[in-house]
């Protein structure tokens, strides 16, 4: 665009403004009478600007050194106010052009001007001499440029005003060039601040260190984990920093050729943490590396991770175990109570009464219930992996084993309830390692020397009678009085009386809900059966029974003909639970005796039999002497049976 044509585009916009001046009611011979904002209304204004200013000023500097001291420059608000201005007290030497903080220069305020013209046509606009709609300002030059936010929002004017005699041609071009360069550096700053809060946000910890092992970044999730403060550390040397942990500055050392998870062990600051560290380099496109970032994240937090992934975590609460026995609410309440503590608990009972369910409902009602909860079956473990899965180990600690090592179950329950279900079946062996772990609470993992500290709560379980293993010299006698500082025994199922209805009815309404009915019933004689077995396999078996009758229905009703022969067949086992106890159990928990099974075996082979001893031999497996000599031994009197029998 020629001179001409831009003089042309000036002047429209000028008339345009004089005739807006006009209708105002302003006199353009009138006295300049400047306005400027004072008290809160100004403080207001100049915090808003704040950040345009500050990036402003050193742009602003350069200029007022390319030009005479009688132009000073300026910065303005959205509004026409000065916010910023070059040159001693912000005045410019003409006495008339004062340019004070706080001083409006919009257009009712001083008439046509390059300040009051941006802020209407919202580009760069210059005003010379007789321009002014102020003839006191006809003596002056002025030019403006209008500066946006990233988002393209109006924030303000920056500009250049002076003697119109020395007004140059290429000053405007300069004034755009300046405010676009103020423009680009609130969007590096507002894209460094968004940089910043992507890193902050991060849910693990991120340092950058350049070559010179200078800490660049440092995000506060980094300074929580190892006890720094971020700000206090940008601008340091790393080696300084962590001086006092050598493993983690072998670690930066060797950080530019990247790694993933290494597992890393930090005492820093009198604080002890474990943590895994992943390393990339920093590159140009050329692929000059000048520095590198580390993240990190806790080992506790990982964990919380892979417990959630898989599915560690305890899902029923003491609402879910069903039943109304005296003997078995009264072991309700007696782990209710448990669950405030911390103290080690050992369930006993038969396979199926719900140990299982007892330590989760123990973890939901405890102080852990957010933590994790983990359930190890010791029994399934193979005999030479139960340390590796109980304590972890490191890298190379054995033939297969995984590069980086990997946690034990110690660890991944760490901060919530560790089930060591089973416990009667771990190792020998392996028991005065447990006990360690459980007096010390701190781990070693195979392979490894550094403990690790575990906040845990261990509860454990068997169907074993753990004090006979400990008088055979397969159980620590000092391990057991360590799990069984609180001993839960929980009754089997045939002890229970009606639980066993209940149980029935609680499970059949399931399966109704799954099958889209209101309900299912029950004959008599399905009642009859049930409560006449004496279920061997306890919860577990009958829950598995009703399921199995559950796909046998053809109606809403539960028939004899539905349930398995051994149940609705002749009644023989229901006279083995009514007549002699065949549970493995006592009432208070304890196995019966080898010699105790025995002999009930015997009387209950015998009241099926009706006293004879032939077929009770047969029933029993047994020869007729062998029972013979039974008899004599536990002094079973067979006429004394007969009678009751018959």
């Amino acid at each position: 665009m020629d001179e001409l044509s831009q003089q042309d585009t000036v002047r429209a916009a000028v008339a345009a403004s004089w005739e807006r001046c006009r209708k105002n009611g302003m006199d353009s011979n009138q006295k300049p009478a400047p306005v400027r904002l004072t008290g809160k209304e100004l403080e207001s204004g100049l915090k808003s600007s704040l950040s345009m200013a500050r990036v402003a000023r050193p742009f602003m500097d350069r200029i007022a050194s390319f030009v005479s001291s009688g132009w000073p420059v300026f910065l303005g608000d959205s509004k026409g106010c000065v916010v910023s201005a070059t040159g001693e007290s912000g005045q410019s030497p003409i006495s008339t052009a004062t340019l004070e903080i706080g001083t409006l220069w919009s257009e009712q305020h001083q008439g046509t001007n390059a300040i009051s013209l941006v802020i209407d046509e919202k580009k760069p606009c210059q005003v010379i001499g007789h321009e002014h709609y102020l003839k006191a300002y006809h003596h002056l030059a002025g030019a403006a440029a209008p500066i946006f936010s990233p988002e393209r929002i109006f924030l303000g004017i920056l500009g250049i005003v002076g003697p119109k005699d020395a007004f140059h041609v290429h000053t405007l071009g300069m004034v755009v060039a300046s405010a676009a360069a103020i423009e680009n550096q609130l969007e590096l700053e507002r894209t460094t601040e968004q940089l910043y809060s992507v890193v902050q946000a991060m849910s693990d910890g991120l340092i950058a260190i350049d070559t010179d092992g200078i800490i660049t970044h440092m995000n506060h999730v980094a300074g929580r984990i190892f006890g720094l403060k971020p700000m206090a550390c940008i601008g340091q040397r790393a080696d300084e920093i962590f001086r006092d942990s050598l493993p983690l500055l072998q670690v930066i050392k060797t950080a530019r050729e990247g790694f993933s998870d290494r597992e890393l062990a930090v005492t820093l600051n009198n604080r002890r943490v474990h943590v895994t560290l992943t390393s990339r380099p920093i590159c140009s496109q050329q692929g000059q590396v000048f520095g590198i970032v580390l993240t990190c994240r806790e080992m506790k937090s990982v964990q919380r991770l892979v417990t959630r992934m898989v599915g560690a975590q305890a899902r029923f609460t003491f609402s879910d175990l069903i039943g109304e026995d005296p003997t078995f609410l009264e072991r309700i309440e007696m782990s209710r109570r448990v669950a405030r503590s911390d103290s080690t608990v050992l369930l006993v009972g038969e396979s199926g009464t719900g140990k299982e369910l007892f330590a989760q409902a123990t973890h939901n009602a405890s102080p852990r219930r957010n933590g994790p909860f983990v359930a190890v079956n010791s029994a399934a473990l193979p005999r030479d992996l139960v340390e590796s899965e109980l304590f972890g180990y490191e890298e190379g600690a054995f033939t297969g084993a995984r590069r980086g090592g990997r946690p034990g179950k110690f660890e991944l329950a760490s901060g919530g309830t560790l089930f060591l279900d089973e416990i009667g079946d771990i190792p020998l062996e392996t028991q005065s390692s447990l006990l360690r772990v459980l007096q010390d609470k701190q781990v070693v993992r195979v392979g490894g020397h550094t403990p690790i500290p575990v906040q845990i709560r261990v509860i454990a379980a068997t169907n074993k009678d753990i004090l006979r293993l400990v008088e055979e010299g397969h159980f620590r006698l000092d391990l057991y009085y360590r799990l069984s500082v609180v001993n839960v025994a929980i009754p089997p199922l045939r002890d229970r009386g009606e639980d066993v209805l209940i149980l029935a009815r609680h499970f059949l309404q399931r399966f109704a809900g799954q099958r889209g009915v209101d309900s299912i019933g029950m004959t008599p004689d399905v009642e009859t059966a049930l409560m006449g077995y004496s279920w061997p396999g306890n919860v577990r078996e009958l829950e598995n029974v009703i399921e199995q009758a559950n796909h046998l229905l053809e109606g809403s009703t539960l028939e004899l003909r539905h349930l398995p022969s051994r149940i609705s067949g002749p009644s023989e086992q229901k006279a083995v639970g009514s007549l002699f106890p065949m549970n493995m159990y006592s009432p208070d928990g304890h196995i019966r005796s080898l010699e105790e099974v025995e002999r009930n075996a015997i009387l209950n082979a015998l009241a099926l039999s009706e006293g004879n001893v032939s077929s009770a031999a047969k029933r029993l497996g047994v020869g007729r002497t062998t029972l013979y000599r039974k008899l004599d031994k536990y002094d079973i009197d067979l006429v004394s049976l007969r009678e009751a029998t018959s």
